[in-house]
């Protein structure tokens, strides 16, 4: 097994504010290989983005509140000044986001924004950083590079920013990647690209990738592990390959059962019944509780344990004594 270079221990982040305190992430623990594809998946809310923004301490505190560990290595970056943690954040781990319109600055030429990166976490001349910043983005695959230092991001499809976004993200050859939704604002052809794009950056580099994301299908064909969260925990993580031929936690079932179906000439359509809980009034018990079918007073007033058995964990009360014995 490849070297373990990050492990998330118990980590808790509540958001407090006029409305009361929110428990956006509840307790969270995972670890991620040199090397490994790790894809993080879940409705919205389900604090998926929260976590990804915790590793690199994107969350303004207060409101939020943070707790735990997040190891890189054998740092702690919860336990980092804010200038200590400048020498990752973008260096040694960095983030593609959703929406890279909104990441670019529209003020600034492409080249200008990428060259800036460098002139932050390295020391180079100018000269040098053009000549990266060109082989980066021919890395990415953007066409005529020379002349899209010279525009500005209104001046490219939405593809095209999001390649700069990842050249962006790569040009310290950070030892993680982390991308959140990258191909959410983007065409299905557009999707495609992007996603050959970061498997063959992670062959290439032996980066380490987390992948935010709601599609299973993106899941599916992306990573090599994956983390089911709900209502702010984990509650299911298991190899790519094993999550989808057998799925333990209900929720993960009723997942992939709504994935669409062709049956015949008509396609079928399942939903999982019921609503997320309230961040802001989560259940005693298994969050899940009041939208599942096995469900009884043992879950609805106890968190369920972790069950573990050959690289498969599950929180669910179906594995337990227990629940064998109620």
């Amino acid at each position: 097994m490849n070297e373990e270079i990050l492990q998330v221990r118990d980590l808790l982040v509540k958001f407090h504010t006029k409305y009361g305190t929110a428990s956006a992430v509840n307790h969270v623990s995972f670890s991620l290989a040199r090397g490994e594809k790790l894809g993080i998946v879940g409705e919205s809310g389900s604090g998926k983005s929260v976590t990804s923004k915790s590793i690199i301490r994107l969350l303004q505190t207060p409101p939020a509140e943070i707790s735990g560990e997040i190891l890189f290595h054998d740092t702690d970056l919860l336990r980092l000044s804010e200038k200590a943690m400048q020498h990752y954040r973008g260096n040694k781990i960095s983030m593609i986001f959703q929406e890279p319109m909104v990441s670019l600055n529209p003020l600034y030429t492409i080249g200008n924004q990428m060259s800036e990166v460098l002139f932050i976490h390295e020391k180079v001349s100018k000269a040098e950083a053009r000549e990266r910043v060109l082989a980066m983005l021919r890395t990415v695959e953007i066409p005529s590079p020379e002349e899209r230092l010279r525009q500005y991001p209104f001046e490219l499809s939405g593809g095209m920013r999001q390649r700069v976004m990842i050249a962006m993200s790569l040009l310290c050859h950070p030892e993680i990647l982390i991308a959140d939704e990258p191909t959410t604002a983007l065409d299905v052809t557009i999707q495609a690209q992007i996603l050959d794009l970061l498997n063959e950056l992670n062959r290439k580099f032996n980066t380490s990738i987390i992948m935010i994301t709601h599609d299973l299908g993106v899941i599916a064909e992306m990573v090599d592990r994956v983390a089911v969260m709900y209502a702010g925990r984990i509650v299911e993580s298991a190899p790519v390959k094993e999550l989808f031929s057998h799925p333990q936690h209900p929720y993960t079932i009723g997942l992939l059962n709504a994935i669409p179906k062709m049956k015949g000439d008509r396609e079928k359509l399942e939903t999982i019944e019921g609503t997320v809980p309230s961040l802001y009034q989560l259940p005693e018990g298994c969050a899940f509780a009041n939208r599942c079918t096995y469900a009884c007073s043992l879950c609805r007033g106890n968190q369920p344990p972790e069950i573990r058995q050959e690289g498969h964990s599950v929180r669910c009360f179906r594995y337990t004594d227990e629940w064998k014995e109620s």
